[in-house]
């Protein structure tokens, strides 16, 4: 009888399998068993994986398929101190040397959620990037979000849907957009927009609401809840500042009166559409419906002058022009003219008459060049007047004359007492 050796090494992993399938097959037989053979098999005491997969090709490393339940589940049970010494339920990692196209984790669902967080202390989702985006939301659908985040607390200012932290000086939220909506807020029933200062003030900094018959639309305030600028739904719109850059106010602390106040015009009303007021309600100035502007006060111009206005080539200062002011509505033309054997015919520019009221007579202000007797208006028409020399002189000279006249299409009272009344009141000038 011939012996044969064998070869162990080469029986070894065919015993080593043989024996894991019998006690496989052998746990199977009663369910505590089972689940304590399986868990001896699959556990480890060491700092590197206790399972690990290669996959060289284009497939998954692994696959998790469940008809009904959870295909994968990863949990930790460690006990972390702080956010950079925390672990990790699942980690997904992206290990590529170039490109951007590759992701960590990737979820998808056809009509589910791509990636649920839930977390009952802490953040549900958390993305960091120290070069990129932490998080990044797309969507091609029509009425789809590339991000959306839901709040469920019952109280009002109890979390938040989406937090936006720019620490103490980056941006906390930022939306851009290349023909939509940067940042697009909605609410039903509530506010769409609501912005707290920060820190221990809760008053409102930012408020957005739409959806009630009285109130604010948009509301700003400062730290001490004071309104700085407000749209109500009636479409009120007021602006207070006590800053030095001031265009629209009152006194400092004098909210009570508007300062300016618009108004929409009607037709040949007279009713002001524009009106400034001192603190005290009373009207500065206005403007009507029909064009006509008036000011309590004396129209004033800072012109230019010829030596102390300029400082190098940066105008420093100017020189305090005022305006006259007449008892009714006139315009003023003037010219020259020769008195030829003591007299002298002058037309009128048809320019002129065309914006004058023929029916009313017109002023001729005489100034002669020369030495003679004096001139006088001798006669006036519509189309001009003659001027000669006092005391039949003969004289030939020239001369200056100014000419008011009423202006055409105004027939107002002269120096009229008008009332000054509320803007709110639709009060104007007649």
């Amino acid at each position: 009888m011939t012996s044969r050796r064998v070869n162990l090494r080469r029986i070894r992993p065919i015993a080593v399998l043989v024996v894991v399938s019998a006690a496989f097959i052998l746990a199977l037989a009663s369910i505590p068993p089972a689940r304590a053979a399986i868990e001896a098999v699959m556990s480890c005491a060491k700092s590197t994986p206790c399972l690990s997969w290669d996959n060289t090709q284009t497939g998954n490393g692994i696959k998790g398929v469940s008809t009904k339940g959870v295909a994968l589940h990863g949990q930790t049970k460690y006990n972390s101190s702080g956010r950079s010494a925390g672990k990790a339920g699942v980690i997904g990692e992206d290990a590529s040397m170039s490109g951007t196209l590759n992701a960590g984790i990737t979820g998808s669902s056809v009509n589910g959620a791509g990636v649920i967080g839930t977390s009952t202390s802490s953040n549900a989702v958390q993305g960091f990037s120290s070069n990129s985006t932490g998080a990044y939301g797309q969507t091609g659908a029509p009425g789809g979000f590339g991000f959306a985040g839901r709040n469920t607390a019952m109280g009002s200012g109890q979390g938040a849907g989406v937090l936006g932290d720019g620490s103490t000086s980056n941006v906390g939220v930022f939306g851009r957009a290349a023909g939509g909506n940067g940042v697009y807020a909605y609410s039903a029933t509530g506010t769409s927009m609501h912005l707290f200062q920060g820190g221990g003030n809760t008053h409102d900094e930012l408020w957005i609401q739409g959806n009630i018959d009285s109130g604010y639309s948009i509301r700003t305030t400062d730290v001490l809840a004071h309104t700085i600028f407000s749209v109500t739904s009636a479409g009120d719109l007021t602006t207070t500042t006590d800053g030095n850059t001031n265009f629209i106010e009152n006194v400092s602390g004098n909210s009570a009166h508007p300062a300016l106040s618009l108004v929409g015009g009607g037709v040949n009303t007279n009713f002001d559409v524009f009106g400034v007021y001192d603190a005290d309600f009373n009207e500065a100035a206005g403007v009507t419906d029909i064009g006509t502007f008036g000011i309590s006060g004396l129209f004033s111009s800072i012109g230019q002058c010829r030596f102390g206005c300029l400082v190098g080539k940066k105008r420093a200062h100017g020189v305090a022009e005022y305006i006259p002011l007449e008892s009714e509505p006139t315009i003023e033309d003037f010219g020259k003219g020769t008195l030829v054997d003591g007299a002298a015919d002058v037309a009128l520019d048809p320019k002129f008459t065309n914006v004058v009221d023929a029916r009313k007579s017109y002023f001729v202000l005489l100034m002669p060049d020369g030495d003679c007797h004096g001139l006088y208006l001798a006669r006036e028409s519509s189309r001009g007047f003659t001027v000669r020399e006092l005391q039949g002189g003969r004289s030939s000279v020239k001369f200056e004359y100014r000419i008011v006249a009423k202006r055409f299409g105004l027939d107002p009272q002269r120096l009229a007492m008008i009332p000054v009344k509320s803007p709110r009141g639709r009060g104007g000038r007649r």
